[in-house]
Formats: C-alpha cells, structure tokens, sequence
C-alpha cells in the first residue's frame, strides 16, 4: 500500500483538486500556453548543459525541498498544501496541452507520464500529510487533538522517508534521462 488510512481522506481530496486543475490548464488560453512553455523550455535548456550525476542530484534536491517545505507548511492551516497541488496541475494540465498540440496527444502523454507514475504520487502524498498536519492543528486549537502535534510531525515524517523519498529518487532518474535525450 502506498499510503497509509490516515491520509486517505486528503489524498482523495488532493487529487480531485490535481485532476481539476490539470483540467483546466488543458483549457487554459493559448497566451497563458505559450508563457508556461517558455518558462519551462528556459528551466529545461539550462539543465540540459549540466552533467547527469549533477542534474539528478539537482533536481532529487529540488523535489526534495519542495515536498519537504509542503508537507510542513500543512501546519499552517493545511493552505499551501492545497495551493501547491493546484498550481501542479494546473501548470502540467498547460504543458501537456501546448505539448500536445505541437507534438501530438501521444508524444505529450509519453513525456508527462514519467511525472503522473512517480513524481505527482509523491507530491500528493506529501501534501496529503500536510493537509493531514493542518487537520490537526485544526483539531489541537478546538481542544479536540488527543495527541501532541510533534507525535504527528513525526508520523509524517517516518512515512515521508519511507514512501515519498523513494518515490522522488526514481522520479529524478526518469527526468534526468528524459532532459539528457
């Protein structure tokens, strides 16, 4: 099992709110399309300059803080969480859309596919227990929360590194191959 019952609830609601706004990226006007494309194929030809060892390690880094820095900004309420997946989708609905429509529906779907197997998973799930951590504070201000919040932290944080981290080691091979090709 990928995720734990304790996060079920927000994983499903999380991925709603993706699949939204994946949704409505693909419908997104063609100005906003063409905007996110060249800000993506800017990111991406830097990388393209810099050694395989080093760009996996750069871009394990950066999907590392991102999640990290999104699951604990859950304690604020659970917003960013639920913002951060938004934008995601929202943003990869776009590219997949303007992908599509210069290089097919197929060659889109073969190059936002690495993302959906390995990185989106983890990006949900680490949401999910941030989303997860704002529920408790939540519940820790009504008076209701049976146990201290670091009890919580730490819950997260062990299923984190069990699940969330592996699930980034792959994704940051896959797209370290794909931005080398």
């Amino acid at each position: 099992m990928i995720f734990d019952r304790t996060i079920k609830p927000y994983i499903l609601i999380l991925a709603s709110i993706f699949v939204a706004a994946f949704l409505a990226g693909t419908i997104a006007p063609a100005s906003v399309r063409m905007e996110a494309t060249k800000a993506f194929q800017f990111v991406a030809n830097t990388f393209r300059e810099v050694s395989g060892g080093t760009l996996f390690f750069y871009l394990l880094a950066n999907n590392l803080m991102a999640t990290i820095l999104i699951m604990v900004s859950g304690l604020l309420f659970g917003v960013i969480p639920i913002l951060a997946i938004g934008s995601n989708g929202f943003l990869l609905g776009v590219l997949y859309r303007q992908m599509a429509e210069l290089q097919g529906y197929s060659k889109a779907a073969f190059q936002v596919l690495p993302h959906g197997v390995f990185e989106i998973p983890a990006l949900l799930i680490a949401a999910s227990y941030g989303l997860w951590l704002g529920a408790m504070v939540i519940r820790r201000v009504q008076g209701k929360g049976e146990f201290p919040l670091r009890f919580h932290v730490g819950h997260a944080s062990r299923e984190y590194l069990a699940v969330v981290f592996p699930l980034l080691i792959v994704a940051a091979a896959i797209e370290t191959a794909l931005i080398l090709m």
